[in-house]
């Protein structure tokens, strides 16, 4: 098959790397190059089991193994463990934390030279002749037997395939950054969840003494800054760290004092919650969708990067089968990611910052009472085509599919 992938994210450059080992495959990016910038990513082990697969094993990755995650309240009292060593264990692959625009690079040397073509800005998407064809803003078009929208939560393949609005605010953001941090949490292996009534931050190292760190909180359409301490929205042209300071400068959890010491307004970046609908059937013929343009949800779960890489292993797994047409191919993948992407969009839309913990001393005691590190391999496996093998097997690397 020939396939048409528009947008040069994780998640379109993995399908591009699996898929062109056994078929013809042209990616198509808006930008006039690949977008290695971006925050830090949890990988948990479907996502290093199928970086394995297409070249990139852990220890290419520059980042950090983490051993535990833990919710902590101010004052460094632990109120929940995650034990992330045991859970690489149970599953046989790392837990790593990294770089998003470190993972791209990384991918995208395994793609064979011209392979991604940039400054192509989709604007229609039509099933001509029986072919897929897309049509680009400078006037030329990419035609294939099938393509994948991988262009993330503004995606225009999704919103000319189901012609609606490719997610809804929420009205909360993430205010993050990575930062260079003069701190021995910086070279450490855990991830803190830091919990108080003012909002909620995770930070956790990247390597080569960094950070990444997330506050939760609310948003606005146009701030350019958190809200201050009083919770009032920012004035137009506000210090996004002077708020954060005001608002969290109490806070004495590890690494917390240090961090808003370190952090510049020039670290800070702002991610809108969003969440797409997630529809039963998002294929039209043999045009799809994947990652952020299939199933944005907010950075809560920390498995947006992860679920890009399923779908890429799925789309991989069903387009290889021998016999198989474009659109038997696609309504598999549908079926099979279906499942999964309902309890992703149940599970994010239940952990919404307005759905925050229950008071520090209540959950203490949960954590000490439920197997926190059972429960969440139950649900790593739920959210999981990779780790139950729940799709066709590849067939043999020397067949290529017409």
């Amino acid at each position: 098959m020939k396939i048409i992938i528009v947008g040069a994210g994780v998640g379109g450059v993995a399908a591009a790397v699996a898929l062109s080992r056994r078929h013809e495959v042209e990616v198509y990016e808006a930008a006039d190059q690949l977008r290695t910038d971006g925050n830090g990513v949890l990988l948990y082990p479907n996502a290093t089991g199928i970086l394995d697969e297409l070249g990139v094993p852990a220890e290419n990755v520059d980042g950090a193994r983490m051993e535990a995650l833990d919710l902590v309240a101010d004052g460094d009292t632990r109120l929940m463990r995650l034990d992330l060593s045991r859970l690489a264990r149970h599953f046989g692959a790392e837990i790593l934390v990294t770089k998003r625009g470190h993972v791209l690079a990384k991918l995208a040397g395994r793609l064979p030279d011209g392979v991604v073509r940039f400054g192509k800005r989709a604007v229609a998407v039509e099933e001509i002749g029986g072919k897929a064809t897309v049509a680009f803003e400078d006037g030329t078009r990419a035609v294939g037997d099938v393509v994948l929208g991988a262009d993330g939560h503004r995606s225009q393949v999704r919103r000319l395939l189901v012609d609606e609005q490719p997610a809804v605010y929420l009205g909360d953001a993430t205010w993050h950054g990575i930062t260079k941090l003069p701190h021995e949490f910086a070279h450490g292996s855990r991830i803190h969840s830091l919990y108080g009534k003012e909002g909620i931050c995770v930070v956790h190292p990247v390597g080569g003494g960094e950070v990444y760190w997330a506050f939760e909180l609310p948003f606005r359409d146009g701030d350019t800054a958190p809200p201050g301490a009083d919770g009032r929205p920012a004035a137009p042209g506000a210090s996004a760290v002077r708020n954060l300071r005001e608002r969290f400068g109490h806070w004495t959890s590890t690494p917390m004092p240090t961090l808003l010491e370190t952090i510049t307004d020039a670290d800070v970046g702002v991610f809108p919650h969003i969440l797409h609908s997630v529809r039963e059937n998002w294929s039209a013929g043999p045009v799809t969708l994947l990652g952020d343009a299939a199933h944005a949800v907010p950075p809560r779960l920390g498995m947006g990067l992860c679920q890009a890489l399923e779908d890429a292993w799925v789309l991989n797994r069903v387009l290889s089968q021998p016999g198989a047409t474009p659109r038997e191919a696609l309504r598999r993948y549908e079926a099979l990611r279906w499942p999964r992407m309902r309890k992703m969009h149940s599970i994010a839309t239940m952990m919404g910052r307005r759905n925050l913990p229950l008071p520090p001393g209540l959950l203490r005691v949960v954590g000490g009472l439920l197997p926190m590190t059972s429960y969440q391999r139950s649900q790593l496996r739920s959210l999981s085509n990779y780790l139950n093998d729940d799709a066709p097997p590849l067939p043999a690397r020397s067949l290529r599919v017409a």
